[in-house]
Protein backbone atom coordinates (compact mmCIF):
# COMPACT_ATOMS: atom_id res chain seq x y z
CA UNK A 1 0.00 0.00 0.00
CA UNK A 2 1.28 3.53 -0.49
CA UNK A 3 0.13 6.82 0.11
CA UNK A 4 0.51 10.20 -1.37
CA UNK A 5 -0.69 13.70 0.04
CA UNK A 6 -3.84 15.10 -2.15
CA UNK A 7 -3.92 19.07 -1.81
CA UNK A 8 -6.21 21.00 -1.64
CA UNK A 9 -6.08 21.10 -5.74
CA UNK A 10 -7.98 18.03 -6.40
CA UNK A 11 -5.81 16.10 -8.65
CA UNK A 12 -2.43 17.24 -8.17
CA UNK A 13 0.05 15.09 -5.73
CA UNK A 14 1.98 16.27 -3.07
CA UNK A 15 5.59 14.47 -3.23
CA UNK A 16 7.81 17.68 -0.90
CA UNK A 17 7.94 21.54 0.94
CA UNK A 18 10.64 23.61 0.29
CA UNK A 19 12.32 24.01 3.90
CA UNK A 20 14.20 26.39 3.27
CA UNK A 21 16.67 28.38 1.21
CA UNK A 22 20.69 26.86 0.95
CA UNK A 23 23.43 28.61 0.39
CA UNK A 24 24.01 32.39 -1.54
CA UNK A 25 23.35 30.36 -4.97
CA UNK A 26 19.57 30.04 -5.17
CA UNK A 27 20.02 26.22 -3.76
CA UNK A 28 16.48 24.99 -1.83
CA UNK A 29 16.39 22.22 0.78
CA UNK A 30 13.46 20.14 0.64
CA UNK A 31 11.45 18.26 2.67
CA UNK A 32 10.12 14.89 0.91
CA UNK A 33 7.10 13.81 1.20
CA UNK A 34 7.45 10.71 -0.65
CA UNK A 35 8.47 6.62 -0.03
CA UNK A 36 10.73 7.36 -3.40
CA UNK A 37 12.95 10.45 -2.81
CA UNK A 38 14.88 9.37 -5.72
CA UNK A 39 12.85 10.38 -8.23
CA UNK A 40 14.12 14.00 -7.30
CA UNK A 41 17.12 12.83 -9.30
CA UNK A 42 14.93 11.87 -12.97
CA UNK A 43 13.26 15.13 -12.63
CA UNK A 44 13.88 17.85 -15.17
CA UNK A 45 11.82 20.16 -13.35
CA UNK A 46 9.68 20.87 -10.40
CA UNK A 47 5.85 22.36 -10.11
CA UNK A 48 5.92 24.85 -6.83
CA UNK A 49 2.76 25.94 -5.50
CA UNK A 50 1.96 28.27 -2.33
CA UNK A 51 -1.54 28.64 -0.55
CA UNK A 52 -2.89 26.59 -3.35
CA UNK A 53 -1.43 28.87 -6.18
CA UNK A 54 0.76 27.91 -8.90
CA UNK A 55 3.93 29.42 -7.90
CA UNK A 56 6.67 28.91 -10.16
CA UNK A 57 8.36 25.88 -12.59
CA UNK A 58 11.84 25.60 -11.38
CA UNK A 59 14.54 23.45 -13.64
CA UNK A 60 16.18 21.30 -11.58
CA UNK A 61 20.47 20.42 -12.07
CA UNK A 62 21.61 18.63 -9.49
CA UNK A 63 20.06 16.81 -6.57
CA UNK A 64 21.64 16.02 -3.00
CA UNK A 65 20.68 14.25 0.19
CA UNK A 66 21.31 15.33 3.76
CA UNK A 67 24.08 12.80 5.74
CA UNK A 68 20.51 12.19 7.17
CA UNK A 69 18.97 11.28 4.19
CA UNK A 70 16.00 13.48 5.34
CA UNK A 71 16.26 16.51 3.39
CA UNK A 72 17.40 17.36 -0.80
CA UNK A 73 18.88 20.05 -1.63
CA UNK A 74 18.33 21.06 -4.84
CA UNK A 75 20.61 23.31 -7.46
CA UNK A 76 17.85 24.92 -9.47
CA UNK A 77 17.30 27.56 -12.08
CA UNK A 78 17.16 30.13 -9.19
CA UNK A 79 20.24 32.62 -9.43
CA UNK A 80 20.11 33.88 -5.24
CA UNK A 81 19.27 33.42 -2.31
CA UNK A 82 16.26 35.84 -2.40
CA UNK A 83 14.67 33.86 -4.78
CA UNK A 84 15.23 30.58 -3.57
CA UNK A 85 14.32 32.58 0.23
CA UNK A 86 10.70 33.50 -2.05
CA UNK A 87 10.29 29.50 -2.73
CA UNK A 88 10.35 28.31 1.04
CA UNK A 89 6.58 27.18 2.08
CA UNK A 90 5.62 25.79 -1.49
CA UNK A 91 4.56 22.46 -1.76
CA UNK A 92 6.14 20.80 -5.31
CA UNK A 93 3.25 19.04 -6.53
CA UNK A 94 2.99 16.55 -9.38
CA UNK A 95 -0.08 15.17 -11.72
CA UNK A 96 -1.35 11.87 -10.94
CA UNK A 97 -0.10 9.93 -14.11
CA UNK A 98 3.58 11.22 -13.08
CA UNK A 99 3.65 8.66 -9.97
CA UNK A 100 5.85 6.35 -9.22
CA UNK A 101 4.72 3.05 -10.86
CA UNK A 102 3.95 0.81 -8.26
CA UNK A 103 4.24 -3.72 -8.06
CA UNK A 104 1.28 -5.63 -8.95
CA UNK A 105 -1.15 -5.49 -5.61
CA UNK A 106 -0.20 -2.08 -4.53
CA UNK A 107 -2.36 0.64 -4.77
CA UNK A 108 -1.64 4.71 -3.64
CA UNK A 109 -4.24 5.44 -0.35
CA UNK A 110 -5.94 7.47 -1.95
CA UNK A 111 -7.56 5.22 -4.42
CA UNK A 112 -8.89 3.15 -1.34
CA UNK A 113 -10.18 6.39 0.06
CA UNK A 114 -14.05 6.24 -0.39
CA UNK A 115 -14.45 2.52 -1.21
CA UNK A 116 -16.92 0.72 0.51
CA UNK A 117 -16.15 -2.09 2.55
CA UNK A 118 -17.85 -5.42 2.21
CA UNK A 119 -18.15 -8.31 4.07
CA UNK A 120 -17.51 -11.99 2.36
CA UNK A 121 -21.16 -12.26 1.55
CA UNK A 122 -21.57 -9.05 0.07
CA UNK A 123 -23.41 -7.12 2.92
CA UNK A 124 -22.06 -3.44 3.06
CA UNK A 125 -20.02 -2.05 6.12
CA UNK A 126 -19.16 0.94 5.89
CA UNK A 127 -16.73 3.29 3.80
CA UNK A 128 -13.14 3.27 4.00
CA UNK A 129 -12.43 6.98 5.72
CA UNK A 130 -8.51 6.54 6.56
CA UNK A 131 -5.15 4.65 6.65
CA UNK A 132 -3.46 4.91 9.81
CA UNK A 133 0.01 3.82 10.52
CA UNK A 134 2.08 2.75 13.27
CA UNK A 135 3.26 -0.80 14.55
CA UNK A 136 3.86 -3.65 11.95
CA UNK A 137 0.28 -3.40 9.96
CA UNK A 138 -1.77 -0.49 8.30
CA UNK A 139 -5.49 -0.23 9.46
CA UNK A 140 -7.87 0.48 6.78
CA UNK A 141 -10.70 3.13 8.76
CA UNK A 142 -14.09 2.20 8.11
CA UNK A 143 -17.01 4.25 9.20
CA UNK A 144 -19.69 2.54 9.09
CA UNK A 145 -23.79 4.05 8.29
CA UNK A 146 -24.26 5.05 11.93
CA UNK A 147 -21.22 7.05 11.63
CA UNK A 148 -18.99 4.97 14.18
CA UNK A 149 -15.26 4.04 13.22
CA UNK A 150 -13.69 0.52 12.91
CA UNK A 151 -10.76 -0.94 12.31
CA UNK A 152 -9.32 -3.39 10.37
CA UNK A 153 -5.80 -4.66 9.92
CA UNK A 154 -4.43 -4.64 6.20
CA UNK A 155 -3.38 -8.04 5.63
CA UNK A 156 -4.45 -11.03 3.81
CA UNK A 157 -6.07 -12.57 6.58
CA UNK A 158 -9.03 -9.90 6.84
CA UNK A 159 -8.64 -8.35 3.71
CA UNK A 160 -9.84 -10.60 0.76
CA UNK A 161 -10.46 -8.42 -2.16
CA UNK A 162 -8.46 -4.85 -3.10
CA UNK A 163 -11.34 -3.96 -6.04
CA UNK A 164 -10.74 0.37 -6.66
CA UNK A 165 -12.02 -0.42 -10.11
CA UNK A 166 -15.09 -1.65 -8.67
CA UNK A 167 -15.06 0.56 -6.09
CA UNK A 168 -14.96 -2.10 -3.02
CA UNK A 169 -13.03 -3.57 -0.57
CA UNK A 170 -14.20 -7.20 0.53
CA UNK A 171 -13.24 -8.61 4.01
CA UNK A 172 -13.56 -11.69 6.23
CA UNK A 173 -13.91 -10.38 9.93
CA UNK A 174 -13.80 -12.53 12.90
CA UNK A 175 -15.74 -12.73 15.99
CA UNK A 176 -14.85 -9.11 17.62
CA UNK A 177 -12.74 -7.57 14.91
CA UNK A 178 -15.66 -5.37 13.87
CA UNK A 179 -16.31 -3.74 17.26
CA UNK A 180 -12.95 -4.08 18.70
CA UNK A 181 -10.78 -2.24 16.56
CA UNK A 182 -7.15 -3.12 15.39
CA UNK A 183 -3.61 -1.74 15.79
CA UNK A 184 -2.33 1.42 13.73
CA UNK A 185 -0.01 0.71 10.26
CA UNK A 186 2.77 2.04 8.01
CA UNK A 187 2.13 4.19 5.19
CA UNK A 188 3.82 4.68 1.54
CA UNK A 189 3.96 7.80 -0.06
CA UNK A 190 4.54 8.62 -3.35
Amino acid sequence: MSISSRTEEKHLISIGRVSSAHGLNGEINVVPLTDFPDRFREMDSLSLYKEGRFLRSLRVRDVRVSAGGNTLTLKTDLENREEADSCVGASILIEPQDRVPLPPGHFWVDDLIGLRVEDMEGRQLGVVSNLLSAGANELYEVQDPQGKRHYIPAVEEFVRVIDPEGGRIQVSLIEGLWDGGGAPCRQTRD
